[in-house]
């Protein structure tokens, strides 16, 4: 916990500096010039006790920072909305990272500055051990390690349509598929976890407010708060991580929607901002190209401006499809099927007719 305060005033600190710096003077302090008053700071007595402290901790802090200034003035450079970088909250994605300095035997870890320290293994560590990060959710602390692999290119699975699946995804369901020549519809429900649970995180969010600053009765709702949002994320997390290696192993060819989700957030009504944000669209789809990716298998996006919503799977014959018209009656040859089946129908067969263009090695 001390390791992570001192990492979260570090990046507080520098944020500050940086700043007080271009409000004063124009100009924008360096990582380097940062790093460099950092080391004074040891010698001042108000901040001498970051000698207890380990040297890469605050150091890392200070590199965070000035990567999310750099991803800051690459968004203003792109006219993006730019999103300035914000102070830390203590208890808010508490962490600290190590660049070097951790060893690991068996089922225990060597921290620089704190010791030995015992952790549940998920698996044996592979490759070269980079960076290891300590991260606090809900009342337990998660030690990732960040390791550098080398991997051989597999070989690409061949196109045969047999082994492709489209996927539309939704909200009333998490996503329906049209999967094989025969276009065979499954439809994956929407696990809702943060729905189910939402209840349950507004009562102990009212505790939370209601409880006195610098209490112990505050710290206790905080952590129980932060318990129920951790256990959210866990399910997620373990449900698409599980469906993505599952769709993977089934399929070898996989046409899906481009999302702009960032977009949906912030255009959409409250409640469907927050169903897009339960469902953990983005969360799933990274799994899956990258489970792809190692397998061998092809992913193709469609545009985000594909209108595969509006596009007939019968007859090609598009027409304008209102959001809450939830069944596809083509005007051109009479077919009733249902919105998202058509859609996933559709974007199967756009992406096959882009990998039948280009050829490929087996």
């Amino acid at each position: 916990m001390q390791f992570a305060g001192a990492r979260r005033w570090a990046f507080n600190h520098g944020l500050e500096c940086r700043k007080k710096a271009y409000l004063e003077q124009g100009k924008t302090l360096s990582c380097f010039e940062q790093n460099l008053e950092l080391t004074k700071l040891k010698e001042i007595k108000e901040t001498s006790w970051l000698k207890e402290i380990h040297s890469q901790i605050p150091q890392q802090a200070l590199k965070d920072l000035d990567l999310a200034y750099q991803h800051f003035f690459r968004r203003v450079k792109n006219k993006e909305t730019p999103g300035h970088p914000k102070f830390k909250k203590r208890g808010v994605k508490d962490s600290f990272r190590y660049p070097q300095g951790v060893k690991v035997e068996g089922s225990q870890a060597y921290l620089p500055k704190i010791g030995w320290v015992k952790f549940r293994k998920s698996r044996d560590i592979q490759g070269v051990l980079k960076e290891t990060t300590i991260v606090q959710e809900g009342n337990a602390w998660n030690i990732v390690f960040s390791c550098e692999i080398e991997c051989d290119e597999p070989p690409l699975a061949p196109i045969h349509e047999d082994r492709a699946i489209g996927i539309d995804m939704g909200i009333s369901q998490f996503a329906t598929t049209a999967s094989g020549t025969q276009n065979i519809l499954q439809e994956i429900p929407n696990p809702r976890f943060l729905t189910k649970e939402l209840d349950k995180i507004k009562h102990l969010s009212h505790k939370l407010s209601r409880a006195v600053k610098g209490s112990k009765n505050r710290l206790k709702a905080r952590l129980k708060l932060s318990k129920q949002h951790a256990k959210v994320k866990n399910q997620r997390t373990n449900f698409v991580q599980q469906l993505s290696t599952q769709m993977v192993k089934n399929h070898d060819i996989f046409c899906i929607e481009s999302l702009d989700i960032s977009k949906l957030l912030q255009t959409s009504p409250r409640g469907l901002s927050r169903s897009i944000s339960d469902a953990g669209w983005r969360s799933f789809l990274h799994c899956l190209k990258y489970k792809a990716q190692q397998s061998g298998k092809h992913i193709i996006e469609a545009g985000k401006y594909f209108p595969s919503s509006q596009i007939c799977s019968s007859c090609n014959n598009s027409q304008k499809m209102p959001l809450e018209q939830r069944v596809y009656k083509c005007l051109g040859c009479g077919l009733e099927i249902g919105r998202d089946y058509n859609s996933a129908i559709v974007l199967k067969a756009a992406g096959m007719s882009v990998l039948k263009l280009v050829e490929l090695p087996y």
